[in-house]
């Protein structure tokens, strides 16, 4: 047995012994390198250029918050929602939309806010900016997304599904929780950055 396979049987076993701590764990790590991705790929940062306090801060963010927040949603779901007929699954994943995506990215973009020491008006003044633009896009990818979530995997892998798939989301909404449109970012990105949360 290969040591890719053993680590990821133990990986698969520590979700379900500790669903919150794993979840945690994995988001914080993945948030973590949406940041990296972001500084470096798409603001060309550099080495020398990287903050790395703000990867910290969003990855810590990550694994104590996202990580344990999205386990626990998808368990109420599933007390809000019992049962295996068809129509279940698109209820869930019509209410995730409706109601965690916005809070999710609401608590996110006024942490990286806050972290970047923006005061209670310029944190309302981004996410007045920001806020639908960037929820409007989470709808471009997350449904599709959480369809296959929903009617395919058990509760304890869901959240892995939309881990991996957030290695490109966070990307997208780290960049942008770090340059509101507020303060006039550059037009440079738009067109990249639009393409590739499309």
């Amino acid at each position: 047995m290969s040591k890719i396979t053993l680590a990821w049987r133990s990986y698969q076993r520590f979700l379900v012994t500790h669903p919150i701590k794993a979840q945690g764990l994995t988001a914080g790590v993945l948030i973590g390198i949406g940041d990296i991705l972001a500084q470096q790929v798409v603001e060309k940062k550099g080495i020398k250029g990287h903050d790395f306090a703000r990867t910290s801060r969003q990855a810590l963010f990550g694994a104590f918050f996202v990580g344990p927040a999205m386990i626990s949603w998808y368990k109420v779901l599933d007390r809000l929602y019992k049962g295996s007929g068809k129509l279940v699954p698109m209820c869930k994943v019509i209410t995730d939309q409706a109601v965690f995506a916005p809070v999710l990215i609401t608590c996110f973009m006024s942490f990286v806010a806050w972290g970047n020491g923006r005061t209670g008006s310029q944190i309302k003044s981004q996410l007045k900016a920001d806020f639908l633009p960037t929820l409007f896009t989470s709808y471009m990818i997350y449904p599709a997304v959480q369809v296959v979530n929903f009617y395919v995997l058990p509760v304890d892998y869901r959240p892995v599904l939309i881990n991996v798939v957030s290695i490109f989301w966070n990307t997208y909404l780290c960049w942008k929780a770090n340059n509101p449109t507020d303060q006039k970012i550059p037009e440079t990105f738009n067109s990249s950055g639009n393409s590739s949360s499309a």
